[in-house]
């Protein structure tokens, strides 16, 4: 099985990247709970529904960056 080449990004990168996902996760977290928590939906599935489109939107922005950076 061939092994994929190694990250070589900086500590500094990761650090942004993460603090991109923390601003996804918070502003994903106040629209939530802005807009579907009055409606009678759960707080804590909205504060997790949150979670998972931050998640989801980090996994996409990392791959367009990767593959950006490949060409």
């Amino acid at each position: 099985m061939k092994q994929n080449a190694p990250n070589n990004s900086s500590i500094g990168v990761e650090i942004a990247w993460l603090l991109g996902f923390l601003v996804v996760f918070a502003i994903a977290l106040l629209l939530l709970n802005i807009y579907l928590v009055p409606h009678h939906f759960n707080d804590k599935v909205a504060d997790t529904a949150a979670g998972v489109i931050a998640a989801i939107l980090y996994v996409v922005a990392r791959r367009w960056a990767m593959l950006r950076a490949k060409r």
